[in-house]
């Protein structure tokens, strides 16, 4: 089987799974970033969900352990101390890493309740707005350890109103008073990725 296959397959069942456990979440990282730019190659998939507490979270994930997953990584946020991210991968699709992100940028409640229903390999699912899509990866963006984000952030912005990059500044200065930023100055790296945009020659972004 196909990468694309193995994806597409463990996308679907993880998506029923969540239904049926009730859990309220959106596509984030590579897949909601190909539905609202163009395809690109991804062997993840990244859902934001959004709970009320580490609890919360931790009993979902028992949940879907006893559904046929096993955890693969779990990631604490350590300046909000919260669960930020589990990793996740199915029996059947082992290759398949599912990242569940509870508090990986402090916004998640926030991305999951703004996020517009678009079609995601076959399927109809809350995607991440345009503007939380440039958040988060302001918040991620390593040029050096990771190319990927920044190509997916150059062309978010190409796509941008000014109503998205109004969102993203909100989600930054979230972010920020949530603790989440990484010791960084978000909103300063998002007018300089602009400016890069800006001044970027054709074909160069």
């Amino acid at each position: 089987m196909g990468t694309s296959s193995r994806l597409e397959r463990s996308f679907l069942t993880v998506l029923e799974n969540l239904r049926e456990l009730g859990a309220d979440w959106a596509v984030l990282g590579g897949l909601a970033v190909a539905a609202r730019t163009e395809p690109r190659f991804t062997r993840d998939i990244d859902l934001a969900v959004a709970v009320k507490s580490d609890e919360e979270a931790e009993r979902l994930v028992h949940a879907l352990v006893r559904s046929g997953y096993r955890i693969a990584l779990d990631i604490e946020q350590t300046g909000a101390a919260r669960l930020a991210t589990i990793r996740l991968v199915h029996s059947r699709e082992p290759r398949v890493f599912i990242d569940l992100l509870f508090a990986s940028s402090g916004i998640e409640p926030e991305i999951v309740r703004a996020a517009e229903r678009l079609r995601v390999l076959g399927a109809d699912v809350k995607v991440a707005t345009v503007g939380h899509l440039i958040a988060t990866k302001i918040l991620s963006r390593d040029d050096s350890r990771r190319p990927r984000d920044t190509q997916d952030l150059a062309g978010l912005l190409r796509i941008a109103s000014p109503a998205d990059i109004e969102e993203t500044r909100e989600a930054l200065r979230l972010m920020e008073d949530r603790g989440f930023s990484r010791g960084r100055d978000l909103r300063e790296e998002l007018a300089a990725a602009c400016r890069e945009m800006r001044s970027a020659p054709p074909g160069r972004t």
